[in-house]
């Protein structure tokens, strides 16, 4: 785990990182029988950043720990929604965070988890529409998540909102905004999936022979893109604490046998880490969503994203640990989800996976 920039060792950072990688030091809990952590007396101030990716697009991911309010000293685990009756009305979003800020009340930890995630909406525009919500002083740390085509060649996504060098300039703006009020803050970038719906459009007909293959192919290439421009944007800006590689625990998880990789073939063992079709859907949809994280990827995501900020070995969170029973997963894959965000974070590897153009300068 690699943080760019910041001197680590100054009480600048509030606890929140550790000089010895992403996101502190980590619990020595490979057993799952390290005794929980006791409270910590300095309570932790942060904000996701982002759009559906974080805040999850259908239930039980979307309103997972919403509702929180003014957090209470000693913590708790649901989630301040930033935008919640902010033009017009919806429900309070809780997500991948709500996630998050239940691994950290678990743990003891005592963590105000907010959010401030637009559907459909980049970095970029979610700057401009919050940036007094984003650039506040009180944030220990900040993650962003971008819009999914963004930071990807318009070639790889087949979307005209595909803009790379904008992707890495936003980081930019975003993080020189928000450590000109908190200069101790740590920013991370979450690092997204390869979306399935992608790598069938650029392997072709399901039917058609050969698919199987070309379609991992194209999975593997989406994954190493994401990987190289979010390690790129991070290192160009070197303000960055460190990547937190979401995406590369789905491919991992699809390696190792955890998760189907491919939802067109219906022969890989495991559970989708995307939503499809499914009785739960709320709201209801009509067609396969093959992009948006289903319960098993917020976990997974989750999980990584506590990992790398909170430097917790998170396989201590055991086959008992109540997100995962709230959201439908068996303990026994809880476990796996586990395991595999453990090797993902505790084996990143921030070297190119492809060419080596700056993927930073391309706009499309």
């Amino acid at each position: 785990m690699k943080h760019w920039g910041r001197s680590c060792g100054a009480a600048a950072l509030l606890a929140m990182t550790a000089c010895s990688g992403g996101g502190g030091t980590h619990d020595d809990g490979g057993s799952g029988t390290a005794p929980p952590a006791g409270p910590d007396p300095a309570q932790r101030h942060i904000l996701f950043v982002g759009d559906s990716f974080t805040h999850g697009r259908y239930q039980p991911v979307r309103q997972y720990n919403s509702g929180g309010k003014d957090t209470p000293a000693g913590g708790s685990a649901l989630v301040v929604d930033e935008n919640y009756g902010q033009g017009g009305a919806r429900a309070e979003f809780g997500g991948i965070p709500g996630i998050f800020a239940e691994f950290a009340h678990e743990r003891g930890l005592d963590y105000d988890v907010h959010i401030e995630a637009i559907s459909s909406t980049s970095l970029q525009a979610n700057y401009a529409a919050a940036s007094d919500v984003i650039a506040d002083a009180k944030w220990n740390a900040v993650v962003l998540q971008e819009l999914s085509p963004r930071p990807l060649a318009e070639a790889l996504t087949g979307s005209t909102q595909s803009n790379p060098s904008n992707f890495c300039a936003a980081v930019s703006t975003i993080e020189h905004g928000v450590h000109a009020v908190a200069p101790a803050a740590a920013i991370y970038l979450y690092e997204t999936w390869p979306r399935a719906d992608w790598a069938q459009a650029l392997a072709g007909d399901p039917s058609a022979a050969g698919f199987a293959a070309a379609y991992a192919s194209a999975l593997a290439s989406i994954g190493d893109a994401y990987h190289d421009v979010y390690y790129r944007a991070a290192a160009l800006d070197g303000n960055i604490a460190a990547v937190a590689p979401a995406g590369e625990a789905w491919s991992r998880a699809w390696s190792e046998g955890v998760a189907n990789p491919d939802p067109y073939a219906g022969s890989a063992p495991g559970p989708l880490l995307w939503y499809g079709i499914e009785a739960a859907n709320d709201p209801k949809i009509g067609a396969p969503d093959y992009h948006h994280p289903g319960a098993a990827g917020a976990y997974l995501s989750a999980l990584v994203l506590f990992g790398q900020v909170a430097g917790i070995d998170v396989r201590v969170l055991g086959s008992g640990e109540s997100a995962a029973a709230s959201l439908g997963l068996s303990g026994t894959l809880a476990v796996q989800l586990q395991q595999v965000a453990w090797e993902t974070v505790t084996q990143e590897n921030m070297a190119p996976r492809t060419s080596t153009a700056d993927p930073c300068v391309a706009t499309h």
